[in-house]
């Protein structure tokens, strides 16, 4: 017989609010922003916008887009850390 997947109730203000604590999750999101800074930051070399405005136009979305690239992973791979009953181990009779 097969055995059914355990579905998990995710506790979705956790996952979006919580910083990273694991070096992993840490140097993840740190490379996710650089690269991501990287590419909106390159084409705007080439115009005539001024360099504090180009950092922010490339930083807005950089931090947006890894963040959310970051609660994916965690809902993908760390469901039991997140999940809305993870507080509550009592064992039942």
């Amino acid at each position: 017989m097969a055995k059914e997947p355990e579905r998990l109730e995710i506790d979705i203000p956790k996952i979006f609010f919580t910083p990273p604590t694991s070096m992993r999750e840490k140097v993840t999101l740190f490379l996710m922003m650089l690269v991501i800074f990287i590419m909106f930051f390159g084409p705007t070399i080439f115009t005539e916008i001024s360099p504090v405005r180009a950092i922010i136009i490339s930083a807005l979305p950089a931090f947006s887009i890894s963040w959310g690239w970051m609660v994916l992973l965690r809902s993908l791979f760390r469901k039991r850390e997140f999940s809305k009953d993870s507080g509550n181990k009592k064992k039942k009779p």
